[in-house]
């Protein structure tokens, strides 16, 4: 969740949650009952009225606050709130009329200073001690130790559609923790309007406080008088801002307010460092736990067993916000075993330190992520901690917080937080680090399918090794399931493809020795693993790469307004076998697809029975921004609809019943007689408008007698007269793949294993070609027996056109592996093409006997 988010949920919204800044939590125990005051306003607030109606243009979401007026007071270290919110459909009742303030009995007090309800323009006040409950925030006694806050909580009655619920407390008191350095981020849109909008804040001037708006907001007006400095910000008129689902962790976009007393980073490290001491140890179980780690020879292995022990002998109870209590000792923490994320990173930093190791913690921002150095600098936006762990040169960053990681630093992983403030005295700045490559999440599946003849019962093991990341939480899953759970999972997914799929063993699970990495293995009877057809012609079979289709993700709606966040980085290969009872050739290529978003490679192969199709997915990008949607969507669309394959099959009776049924294919013979007629009226019109008028002069330089076929003029004569009859041949040839609905239907069918979405353009493409050129070789031949001056030009296009068409079609027939066989024929014909052309065009323009005869 987004720093901005969590401000608003945990320490702005006032009928819900506590309106004092995130670090006003502390631990310290009650000495009694904690309760509140009922009192007017202190001194120091500026009174603000609220408007009396929503203003034109406020769009209408259930609640519209009319006001929401908040003030601090740095010096005093107070808190004051004071909002009015307009019930504007029946859903906003209820979150109106939920009243709930949290606050820290132990070092907080709060105030009420109003609880109004006006209904029909007459206010009823609601503040009643005896209706309002305080009680502890929570319950979990281990929970308790870390949140020691309190809530008051109310329900008001009576509250109707259209009243106003006014509300106004101020708490006051700060966490010791903080030791008077004050941070805060204010949001100033919220997901309801707010028709004014104030924040101000007061502190003395000697205090220096940095003030930065965030997103868009307008400067606040500061002035100083009689020694306070005020920081002002109003606006009027802000609309809701929802955030959608699913975005990136560091997605900022509602204006907001950052305040900061620190002045650099450096003075955040100093800051902070007294929260992480690690000097107060010296328990025996603690120095036992050294002991053993010292005993294993390797450095770096000794670095990861201690992590290890921190992550799997101590429970992990949650994150905290820094500041919201001091660690308990490190003995304490070993006789519990169990640990916030920040006392994880104090004892992990101790026992490193115990066996030698220059190790530190350091502070990240799992909400700003590498937006952090954008920001002021603040303790208040670090809200995770990890360790950094020095080893020769190099930097390695652990992660307590995580769970059964194993196998070497290279291959740990932790988040791409961007940046780290790494606790250590000379600390200035922050620290740009990335998670090792190898510690990257990342899977294999290997499918083994074995595939008999139709109506037998198919084999099907599953291979599946996880690495990094992916291995920790394949890891969580085995440990928190049982194997029974899982198998019925693994069971039902594969249900989806295999409606009788069924598990022929349980599922191995194995740990990969030496790194970061888990194997499990899953084996399935699938009874008659062909599909039949419902016209009962011929039998089917779709595999698909689920691992990669899941990886893609799904298309996203294009009316969105924020991006989507994207599973970053992240690795897939899925690698599919396939032992067919009978050769099978593929009709598929390699093909690799790089997009924005994403990179997949399809890369299939065929050796007699055995067909292989190999995927890999690497994913590029974190998220997918608004304007890149719709790119977003075709990548997606056309990934999918490219990978996977329909094996068909057809057994010898389905074949000859086939036969009996196929019939002439009508549609393709009407286009082929079209085009043929269309191309022939094109010819007759150009050879009975190429006579000219008046006969050419013969050239005055030809000798006499050159007029006429003869010379060379006598071969080109016989190669237009012999050129139609390869052309009818080659007709020929198409006649039954092209006219014939069965046999045009398995290669132009999806569904069809000899399909190739290459097979149609080409074969149309052949036969208009085709058919053009035959009506050419036609018009060439009365061209040249009448002795047209427009025979030397159009025989020219004709030796062109003759080699672009060659070019085209060798292009076409590699698409289509089952074709390319047929390719050094194309290719042969293209070269003989282009030396014809360099010898026949020449001789077609500069021969004096050409231009003798060729006159009329």
């Amino acid at each position: 969740m987004n720093v901005l988010m969590r401000v608003c949920a945990s320490i702005i919204l006032p009928a819900t949650v506590l309106v004092t800044p995130i670090s006003a939590l502390a631990a310290e125990k009650k000495s009694s009952p904690p309760s509140f005051n009922i009192a007017p306003p202190p001194s120091w607030v500026k009174p603000v009225s609220a408007p009396n109606e929503i203003e034109p243009g406020v769009q209408d979401v259930g609640v519209v606050y009319l006001l929401v007026d908040r003030q601090k007071n740095v010096g005093a270290k107070a808190f004051y709130y004071h909002g009015v919110e307009k019930i504007t459909s029946e859903k906003g009742i209820q979150s109106a009329t939920s009243i709930s303030i949290s606050f820290y009995p132990a070092f907080q007090r709060l105030t009420f200073h109003a609880l109004n309800v006006v209904h029909d323009g007459r206010s009823s006040n609601r503040l009643n001690r005896s209706r309002i409950q305080v009680i502890a925030n929570q319950k979990d006694p281990d929970q308790a130790i870390y949140d020691s806050s309190f809530v008051a909580k109310a329900v008001l009655e009576d509250v109707r559609l259209g009243d106003t619920v006014e509300i106004a407390y101020t708490i006051e008191g700060e966490n010791p923790l903080e030791r008077d350095n004050y941070c805060s981020t204010y949001l100033l849109q919220w997901p309801q309007p707010i028709v004014r909008n104030l924040v101000r804040i007061i502190h003395p001037a000697n205090r220096k406080l940095s003030v930065q708006p965030r997103n868009g907001a307008a400067q606040p007006r500061i002035s100083t008088i009689n020694g306070n400095t005020e920081v002002l910000y109003e606006a009027r008129n802000v609309p809701g801002r929802k955030i959608e689902e699913d975005v990136p962790d560091d997605y900022s976009v509602r204006p907001a307010l950052q305040i900061s007393e620190c002045q650099n980073w450096g003075e955040v490290a100093r800051w902070a460092m007294p929260l992480f001491e690690t000097s107060n140890v010296h328990s025996l179980e603690f120095e036992a736990e050294i002991a053993r780690l010292q005993k294993i020879i390797d450095p770096e292995a000794r670095i990861v067993a201690a992590l290890q022990f921190v992550e799997d002998e101590i429970r992990f109870l949650g994150k905290s916000w820094l500041g919201r209590h001091q660690p308990r000792n490190i003995d304490e923490v070993l006789r519990s075993r169990f640990a916030d994320d920040k006392e994880k990173v104090v004892l992990l930093t101790a026992l490193l330190r115990g066996i030698g190791v220059d190790a530190a913690p350091a502070l990240v921002s799992d909400s700003y992520r590498m937006k952090v150095q954008q920001r002021l600098p603040s303790w208040e936006i670090l809200d995770q901690a990890i360790v950094e762990a020095r080893v020769g040169q190099s930097s390695h960053w652990l992660d307590p917080s995580h769970e059964l990681q194993r196998g070497p630093l290279s291959q740990i992983y932790v988040a791409p937080f961007g940046y780290a403030l790494v606790l250590r005295s000379d600390t200035s700045d922050l620290t740009p680090f990335e998670p090792p490559k190898e510690s990257w999440p990342s899977k294999k599946i290997v499918e083994n399918y074995r595939v008999p003849k139709p109506e037998q019962d198919g084999e099907l093991e599953v291979i599946s090794e996880y690495h990094g990341l992916a291995a920790e939480r394949m890891r969580k899953y085995f440990r928190d399931n049982t194997r029974e759970d899982i198998q019925k999972q693994y069971l039902d997914y594969y249900t989806r493809r295999f409606p009788e799929v069924k598990t022929q063993k349980l599922v191995w699970y194995e740990e990969l020795p030496g790194e970061n990495g888990c194997r499990a293995t899953e084996s399935y009877i699938i009874p008659k693993i062909w599909q039949l057809s419902d016209e009962k012609d011929r039998y089917t079979l779709f595999v698909e790469p689920g691992d990669i289709y899941s990886a893609l993700g799904s298309t996203i709606s294009p009316q969105r307004i924020d991006p989507v966040a994207l599973y970053y980085p992240n690795k897939v290969i899925e690698q599919i076998n396939i032992e067919m009872f009978e050769d099978w050739p593929l009709n598929s290529k390699r093909q690799n697809t790089v997009t924005d978003f994403f990179r997949l490679q399809d890369e299939p192969t065929s050796t007699g029975a055995y067909v292989e199709l190999n995927y890999t997915y690497e994913a590029l990008k974190d998220r997918v921004e608004v304007n890149e949607i719709s790119k977003f969507n075709e990548a997606v669309n056309k990934a999918k609809d490219t990978a996977g394959y329909n094996f068909t099959y057809r057994t010898p009776e389905q074949i000859e019943a086939n036969k009996s049924k196929a019939g002439f294919n009508w549609a393709a013979a009407a286009a082929a007689l079209c085009f043929f007629g269309t191309a022939t009226f094109a010819a007759y019109h150009f050879f009975r408008h190429s006579k000219l008028s008046e006969p050419r002069p013969p050239p005055v330089d030809a000798p006499a007698g050159l007029n006429g076929i003869g010379g060379w003029l006598i071969l080109l004569a016989i190669g237009q007269l012999l050129r139609p009859i390869s052309y009818i041949k080659t007709g020929f040839d198409l006649y039954p793949t092209m006219m014939d609905t069965d046999s045009w239907g398995l290669l132009t069918d999806p569904t069809s294993s000899s399909y190739h979405s290459w097979w149609a353009p080409t074969l149309l493409f052949e036969l208009f070609f085709n058919t053009t050129a035959f009506v050419f070789c036609i018009l060439l031949i009365a061209l040249f027996f009448a002795k047209r001056a427009a025979w030397p030009r159009v025989f020219v296009t004709f030796i062109v056109i003759g080699i672009i068409g060659s070019a085209l079609d060798l292009f076409f027939i590699h698409q289509i592996p089952a074709a390319t066989e047929s390719g050094g024929t194309s290719i042969g014909s293209l070269i003989g093409g282009v030396i014809g052309a360099l010898i026949w065009i020449p001789y077609a323009f500069r021969s004096k006997r050409v231009k003798a005869t060729f006159r009329y």
